[in-house]
């Protein structure tokens, strides 16, 4: 059913049938609130707000017994609701999700390790006991991964802003001001899976019936050395492809939630639509609660480039 806009708010009720879902959704500038009565004789003022809606969509329920769900939708947007064992709302938009921002990742021959810092120039100069492996022309401009021990300093990717010598050399300066206090760090070393990107997908977003549709394009130095991507959802791998030998890749993944957290993929060996030889895989994975998107890069060998160029994600109630 559709709530139609109006000159004030509209306040709708609904019953919840014992063991039923509603699905709800909003469009428009102004949010809808969900409000659920309790258990037994109520009114108004012992509604309890459950959900504020803005542009979104969201399933509640089932519930033991018969429950009444207000709905109050604002003056200018458009709500909508479906009730039954599985509801859906079709006509809902596609909640979009990504980045533009690009996110280049390298990573240090494994001798670089057991890593000390100080002040160089305003920014942070690591040095290890052995060559990191990294040249020039490959490594400044891209990040390392830090991880700190103690201190004040925030793990993550720091861009790589100069080398002391191509290959040879035992120390990198990264782009973060100098500050007392900052830790012990520890660059990750080649062949680690490191994130480049994340994003949390809401539950409901993708209702029983509805799918994710995630495209990515990557950038990687082309040479015969393997170098991994990778995608995760709840946790659980829905993209490992190594790609060697190329200089790029396009990356179209889809998934499907067939409910009682039951989510399909096709092959994680497989980055865009058509055959594979490899099998479809269902995740266990609760698409009703919150869940972490996430993009990953793994490197198998020191100074190989893997750039996340762009990513999005569009979730389908």
């Amino acid at each position: 059913m559709i709530i139609q806009p109006g000159l004030t708010q509209t306040i709708t009720d609904v019953l919840v049938p014992a063991g039923q879902y509603i699905s709800i959704g909003n469009v428009g500038n102004d949010a809808t609130t969900v409000l659920l009565e309790p258990i037994g004789p109520t009114s108004y003022e012992n509604y309890t707000q459950i959900a504020s809606l803005s542009n979104s969509a969201q399933m509640f329920g089932p519930y033991p017994v018969d429950r009444t769900m207000r709905i109050v939708s604002g003056i200018e947007s458009t709500a909508q609701y479906d009730v039954g064992a599985e509801p859906s709302l079709r006509g809902f938009p596609t909640l979009t999700l990504g980045s533009l921002e690009p996110v280049a990742l390298v990573e240090p021959a494994a001798t670089f390790v057991t890593l000390t810092y100080d002040d160089d120039g305003g920014n942070v100069r690591l040095a290890s006991a052995g060559a990191h492996g990294l040249t020039a022309a490959i490594a400044v401009g891209a990040s390392v991964y830090v991880t700190w021990a103690t201190g004040t300093g925030v793990n993550g990717l720091y861009e790589v802003t100069a080398l002391d010598a191509d290959t040879t050399g035992v120390a990198i300066t990264i782009d973060l001001p100098y500050v007392v206090g900052l830790g012990t760090p520890t660059v990750a070393v080649a062949n680690t899976v490191v994130t480049l990107a994340s994003v949390t997908v809401p539950g409901w977003s993708m209702g029983v019936g509805g799918g994710m549709e995630i495209d990515a394009l990557f950038t990687v130095t082309n040479n015969a050395t393997i170098k991994t991507l990778g995608m995760t959802y709840g946790g659980g791998s829905v993209l490992s492809a190594a790609a060697a030998s190329n200089a790029s890749a396009s990356v179209q993944k889809i998934l499907y939630n067939r409910g009682g957290s039951q989510v399909l993929s096709n092959s994680t060996a497989s980055t865009g639509h058509g055959l594979s030889t490899g099998a479809n895989v269902v995740l266990s994975v609760d698409a009703s609660v919150d869940q972490t998107f996430a993009i990953t890069a793994q490197p198998a060998t020191a100074n190989n480039l893997m750039r996340l160029e762009a990513f999005s994600l569009y979730v389908t109630f």
